[in-house]
């Protein structure tokens, strides 16, 4: 299974004075079970590029193929599409509505159609893999922490047992902790259940540590699709996108510098440590 984008534009106010092209000639391949970072800068075309691949923004030109169906076609079931690519939404909590948790995460599953009770066994199973036990299920979403509202928005989606999850920032606005905790349950559901997961992020260290592939955006188009290690050496184009690198790889710079032989393209705190260890062995 995977997202292929073909030759992928969207303008918006097309024909008018406020013509604006969000994503420009855009092709690249999601394969199944992959880690994709998102980054660019504020206005590159992340956002609406997303609201693509479940078919939230119909494209100007070009295509975008699920499985090796086109999503656009005439009879295609998005309904359908939108409960395999689930879309979480910069916080998401602002959408939670109903009077108790567990009725908030049945309500994607009872769209699909599907009984009382399998709407509950699946939003069980959602929240308690999230970490939010028994003891939520019958509390106001209202009454909960940020981050414990950011789970119960992000199991309304998993109830609805997805194979590809899209998360627009979705550690925007939480303490350091609760970030730690979001992006670790999405390695864990990425690991554990097989499911592809887009990451978009302003955040070069996320991406560096959790990503197996990275997309950089910029004014609409797409710059770079690659592994970590290789985007990461193109630091002067980043930059210039208004972008950066990894702390860890700024400070491997530093040290090869200073003479410490290690090489310049570490993008985790383990490859750095490692590398260390190994540089002073050898000394």
């Amino acid at each position: 299974m995977s997202i292929e984008l073909k030759n992928l534009t969207h303008i918006y106010n097309q024909g008018t004075a406020m013509e604006s092209v969000a994503v420009r000639n855009v092709s690249c391949t999601i394969d199944d079970g992959s880690f994709v970072g998102l980054i660019g800068h504020t206005g590159s075309g992340k956002s609406t590029l997303i609201q693509h691949l479940n078919g939230l923004e119909v494209p100007t030109s070009g295509t975008v193929l699920y499985n090796g169906e086109d999503i656009f076609a005439q009879g295609y079931d998005l309904k359908h599409l939108r409960g395999k690519v689930g879309l979480v939404f910069q916080y998401p909590e602002y959408q939670l509505f109903e009077e108790t948790v567990l009725k908030d995460v049945c309500f994607g599953p009872k769209n699909m159609g599907l009984s009382q009770e399998e709407c509950e066994n699946r939003a069980r199973k959602a929240l308690n893999s999230l970490g939010l036990d028994e003891s939520y299920y019958g509390r106001s979403p209202f009454e909960l922490s940020g981050g414990e509202k950011r789970r119960a928005a992000l199991a309304g989606i998993l109830a609805m047992e997805p194979e590809v999850l899209v998360l627009d920032e979705p550690t925007a606005g939480l303490d350091p902790q609760a970030r730690q905790e979001m992006l670790d349950l999405v390695k864990k559901l990425h690991d554990e259940r097989g499911i592809t997961v887009v990451l978009v992020s302003h955040s070069m260290d996320d991406v560096a540590e959790y990503a197996d592939k990275i997309l950089v955006m910029n004014n609409a188009e797409l710059k770079f699709y690659d592994t970590p290690k290789e985007v990461f050496k193109h630091s002067k184009e980043l930059m210039s996108f208004g972008l950066s690198i990894p702390e860890i790889t700024k400070i491997a710079h530093e040290l090869n510098a200073a003479g410490i032989d290690i090489p310049t393209d570490i993008s985790t705190i383990e490859e750095a440590t490692e590398a260390i260890l190994k540089y002073f062995k050898k000394a």
